[in-house]
């Protein structure tokens, strides 16, 4: 089954309320679709639209996850987690871009503080190597997590992460003129030509992130 299939199984299977508490982009979807800012139930009256909006929803994070070609095609799955469980990501100290919708679990969490001990920097070395997280995608220095309690659901997409090469320079949206440009080759581009990140961890994807439930972890 595609991608987009999957995703959209799992968004219409049920209302996920850990979602409508804690994440406004799939509260407005919600709204979109006819059932109000804190939907509970989906009415007969608004299944239509209902199934509609996840329809568009399903493809836009297949879209997104295609597009990032950055896990290995045959180790992706869609899973509604719904045990205890805390997840970690990697972010950008001062950006002001929403949450990453790429995470990983605490048992890589252990690994990471098994193999680099606890100081900050090392597990961050070592985190960027196994999710590999090309350089020029982010300043990767800060930890953030986000624990799902017991009885609560949200849509996740598993995958074991590919190699990615030091740096990648993807093309970006210009702003103003809406034109695609190659960001600029840093200072050591060529020097660093050749090296690759290993990846080979597993890697969560969250569609939709309960960012009013996300803190800042000094480490992990």
């Amino acid at each position: 089954m595609a991608l987009q299939d999957q995703l959209y199984a799992m968004y219409v299977a049920k209302i996920y309320p850990v979602l409508v508490k804690n994440d406004p982009r799939y509260r407005e979807s919600m709204f979109k679709a006819g059932l109000g800012w804190n939907p509970t139930v989906v009415t007969p009256a608004s299944r239509a639209s209902f199934e509609q909006e996840m329809k568009m929803q399903a493809w836009l994070g297949a879209s997104k996850i295609d597009g990032a070609r950055s896990l290995q095609p045959d180790s992706i799955q869609c899973k509604v987690l719904d045990w205890s469980m805390t997840l970690y990501r990697v972010a950008e100290a001062g950006s002001i871009t929403p949450p990453g919708i790429w995470w990983f679990t605490d048992q890589v969490a252990k690994r990471c503080r098994d193999a680099a001990g606890s100081e900050a920097k090392k597990q961050l070395e070592w985190l960027r190597n196994v999710l590999a997280v090309c350089y020029d995608w982010s300043t990767f220095d800060r930890i953030e997590r986000f624990t799902l309690h017991a009885n609560e659901s949200i849509p996740a997409v598993l995958g074991t992460g590919l190699p990615m090469p030091y740096y990648k320079r993807d093309p970006k949206v210009d702003r103003e003129t809406g034109e695609r440009v190659v960001p600029e080759a840093p200072p050591d581009y060529w020097k660093k030509q050749g090296l690759w990140l290993m990846g080979g961890e597993q890697q969560v994807v969250l569609p939709w992130i309960p960012v009013m439930r996300i803190a800042t972890t000094d480490s992990l």
